[in-house]
């Protein structure tokens, strides 16, 4: 078996498994600055460190209600496409090492997951969702169509 280094996190309160190489960083927002006629996953836009980032909230892109941006909240910062962008996270868990395999997803995922998760691994007893953050990036209609 070949070890992993993966972010867990939980994300629109589910438990995921990001894999590293997808990450820049986790960090802090502060408050976004909403943008005119954005999708509705899309919370608004940040500066980190003379780079603007785009805030999404995963709960929209997987079906659940929108929520609201905390102070201090932790956020996972990826680039997708050569732009930046920032998934919102409920909590972020550890980053470690995971020897099993990525297997494909077992059993029926509610629609908005089926779209973002790429696999599941097994940690610690449980069975993580594999997701890539690009799937959480492209509008979830156009995902879907």
């Amino acid at each position: 078996m070949i070890d992993r280094l993966y972010l867990v996190a939980r994300i629109a309160d589910t438990r995921v498994a990001l894999r590293s190489d997808a990450i820049n960083s986790v960090v802090t927002v502060g408050q976004p600055v909403a943008v005119p006629a954005a999708p509705p996953h899309v919370v608004g836009i940040f500066a980190l460190r003379s780079r603007v980032l785009t805030l999404i909230d995963p709960h929209v892109v997987v079906g659940l209600p929108a929520v609201p941006v905390a102070p201090g909240q932790r956020v996972i910062v990826v680039d997708v496409g050569g732009h930046g962008y920032a998934l919102l996270a409920d909590a972020i868990e550890d980053v470690c090492f995971i020897a099993a395999p990525e297997t494909r997803v077992a059993g029926k995922l509610l629609p908005g997951w089926a779209r973002v998760a790429d696999a599941m691994i097994e940690h610690d007893g449980a069975s993580l969702l594999v997701v890539d953050p690009a799937h959480f990036i492209a509008a979830p209609a156009a995902r879907a169509a």
